[in-house]
């Protein structure tokens, strides 16, 4: 299983989040991620713009965009920017891409949140076409080019590999059909990922491409102790979901009913506890979901910095050591 780390965002300067991906690349993590919100003062936008900062300071890691929110943007922008990414990192981006479900990120593009589905299928497929093909003719209901081409061309070949971050039957059997991996976001919990995890492995298996990849995307927390993660974190991380996560509408998420304790909120949600618990933990999921890459942010606001870098510490030095060397076994 390979590590990525989303780091901090919207909460500190940017300086600090290319600090945190730069001890990821020395700490032995496979890919740093940059997400896209837009209206909210701790989450930030542009993730193409990030990497290519990023970038710079990187030499082997991957980067991806976890996730761009396509329907947002003309698909030749997307290519053009993906492309010129791939290239400034000599072919380390991961593009990922989701239909977004927020109703004031459509609001402030002008965009109808109804037409996001439309939008993401016209998308993909001229996303596609404009990376493999020299010359696009595209006439759709939403997007027309006639001879685009993209240049330069992305380094890794035929292009970049596209994750699809996706919840609804429809979008995970997109993935299923053009991606190259399921991207499951942070705030499901084990018991809303499974259905939709069953129909994406059942529509790979459709698609003649076995049991398809699963990334998976997940809040990490790693004290000396259980107790000690949740007198330290845990109502940063209670406070974190509820202005987030259990505010938009989503396709699966529900909030747990009643008063929200952390041992609630993270039950099968949060990678949460002392270094064991947590190895436990990502096994687990790795197991039942069939993981192959695992995405770990360790910063939500409220966190003292001083205890969100002894987590990544902890992480690198209790966790990440035994994951791999049960994978070597």
């Amino acid at each position: 299983m390979r590590l990525g780390l989303s780091p901090l965002q919207g909460q500190v300067s940017f300086a600090e989040t290319l600090v945190e991906c730069e001890r990821a690349e020395a700490a032995g993590f496979d890919s740093v991620w940059l997400g896209e919100h837009h209206n909210n003062p701790i989450l930030h936008p542009a993730p193409l713009i990030g990497l290519a900062a990023v970038a710079s300071r990187t030499s082997r890691i991957s980067l991806g965009t976890g996730v761009l929110l396509l329907p947002l943007y003309h698909p030749m922008m997307v290519a053009e920017e993906g492309a010129m990414v791939d290239m400034i990192s000599g072919g380390r981006l991961i593009l990922g891409i989701g239909a977004g479900y927020a109703p004031e990120e459509f609001a402030a593009f002008g965009r109808s949140l109804k037409e996001r589905g439309g939008r993401m299928d016209e998308g993909v497929e001229l996303l596609l076409r404009l990376w493999t093909e020299e010359k696009v003719t595209h006439r759709g209901k939403y997007f027309q080019v006639t001879d685009a081409a993209v240049a330069p061309r992305p380094v890794q070949s035929p292009r970049p590999p596209l994750w699809f971050g996706a919840w609804a039957e429809a979008a995970i059997r997109r993935a299923a059909r053009l991606g190259d991996a399921w991207f499951v976001g942070p705030s499901a919990n084990l018991d809303e990922i499974a259905p939709s995890a069953g129909i994406y492995h059942q529509a790979c298996r459709e698609y003649g491409r076995g049991e398809g990849d699963v990334a998976l995307f997940r809040y990490v927390f790693v004290a000396d102790t259980t107790k000690g993660a949740i007198d330290i974190a845990g109502g940063a991380f209670i406070q974190a979901f509820e202005r987030m996560y259990f505010r938009w509408p989503h396709p699966v998420v529900k909030r747990p009913q009643g008063e929200l304790t952390i041992e609630r909120l993270a039950r099968n949600r949060i990678i949460f506890g002392d270094p064991q618990t947590c190895v436990d933990e990502i096994n687990r999921f790795r197991l039942e979901l069939n993981v192959q890459h695992l995405v770990c942010r360790f910063s939500v606001p409220g966190i003292p910095r001083a205890a969100c870098e002894r987590s990544f510490d902890l992480f690198t030095r209790g966790v990440m050591p035994a994951l791999r060397s049960e994978a070597q076994g």
